[in-house]
Order: C-alpha cells, then sequence, then structure tokens
C-alpha cells in the first residue's frame, strides 16, 4: 500500500501508516506466517500466508484511512510459493516485483485505488465502487459504516453517538456501507475467503482509534 501525492501530505500522514502497521499486525497473529512493514516513506508491505488475504486487509486499512486527501493506493497478489529464509524485505520474488509494477501502474488512476497483476474484470469493477465508496465518506459517514460493518447495532451506534436511530440511518445510507459490505461478500465468495478474523481486528483496531 502506497500514499498518494505524499510528497506534500503532514506528518499525521505518516504517523496514521505507522498505526496502521501496528494494528495490521494485530490482524495477522493467527497467521503461519506474515509479515507488516511501513517502509520509509509513504508505503506498508504487507505478507501473509492466507490466500488472497491481503486484498481485506488493503479494504479494511482504507476503511480506517481518514486522510481522504492523501488515498491509500493499494496492490495486492497472491502465489503458490515456499517462504523463503531470511529477511522478507530483501526477498526477489517474481511476485513482488509483479505486484510493485502493478502498483506503479494504479498510482496514476484517479478512479480504482486497488490492482493486482491478475484481477478479473468483474473484480475490477467491485473494487473500482469500492473505491468511490472509501474516498468519499464523511467522517461520521464512515464512523457509522465502520461499526455496522463491525457488527454493532444501530441502537447500539445511536448511543454511542448520541443520535437517533434515524438519523444514524440516514448516515449508513448515505455512506452506502450497505453496497460496501456486498462488494465484501463478494470478494470473500469468488476468492473463497473468511475474512471474519480480519473484520474482528478491524472493528478493535476501530474502536481503539474511536476511543482515543
Amino acid at each position: 500500500m502506497d500514499v498518494s501525492g505524499s510528497s506534500k501530505a503532514t506528518e499525521a500522514i505518516f504517523k496514521n501508516l505507522k498505526w496502521l502497521e501496528k494494528e495490521i499486525g494485530t490482524w495477522l497473529t493467527g497467521d503461519s506466517f506474515s509479515h507488516v512493514n511501513y517502509r520509509m516513506g509513504d508505503e506498508l508491505f504487507i505478507l501473509s500466508s492466507r490466500e488472497h488475504y491481503t486484498l481485506f486487509i488493503a479494504i479494511y486499512a482504507k476503511l480506517l484511512w481518514e486522510s481522504g486527501d492523501f488515498p491509500l493506493k493499494c496492490s495486492f497478489h497472491s502465489a503458490d510459493m515456499e517462504i523463503p529464509e531470511g529477511d522478507p524485505e530483501q526477498w526477489s520474488h517474481e511476485a513482488i516485483k509483479d505486484t510493485r509494477r502493478a502498483l506503479d501502474q494504479v498510482k496514476k488512476s484517479y478512479i480504482q485505488d486497488f490492482t493486482s497483476p491478475e484481477m478479473s474484470q468483474e473484480v475490477d469493477v467491485a473494487l473500482m465502487y469500492a473505491t468511490d465508496i472509501l474516498n468519499h465518506m464523511t467522517d461520521i459517514q464512515r464512523q457509522v459504516a465502520s461499526f455496522k460493518i463491525g457488527g454493532m447495532l444501530q441502537k447500539d451506534i445511536s448511543a454511542r453517538l448520541d443520535k437517533n436511530e434515524s438519523t444514524i440511518s440516514a448516515h449508513y445510507s448515505k455512506s452506502r456501507g450497505r453496497q460496501l459490505t456486498s462488494i465484501l461478500a463478494f470478494l470473500a465468495e469468488y476468492y473463497q475467503v473468511d475474512d471474519g478474523p480480519l473484520r474482528e481486528g478491524f472493528s478493535t483496531s476501530f474502536e481503539r482509534r474511536a476511543e482515543s
């Protein structure tokens, strides 16, 4: 993942990346292998032993990302490979090179924040829609959608945010959180991924941020 337009970013943007590095690491504790590293500058490098998991990590990370003027661009890939010995930062597998090349291309796009060296047209369209949803939420819409995606009931969100339920319902509708949930369900079925553990990790991270 890479921050678009980071040459003009403030220190808060880089602190956000450092926070995401730590939080994403907690989402992957059940993996047989994982690696999360905030590289100097504006990039997060993430590896998971679970196939296609990095796509879902990217979506939940973007839902946590509050710096709309500097969107996160995400390239994901899955490869059938033995985990090499040594520092993952030094790996030179072709899949990593392909993923980086795809990231360099998507950085130029104004309508798509997700890419992969191998991505079907239907996934491309779904992620283009997800990009539009994630990049155009207001702060309150992002809060409500995040609580809902995390499994909180509407009445509990109402109490938490001190707003009546009809207001919460309106914010959720405007956030297009229901459509984002449908996209996540489509991707989970398409890639045969159980993103439940990631969703729980995301919810915990969001709660931590909301309470800070």
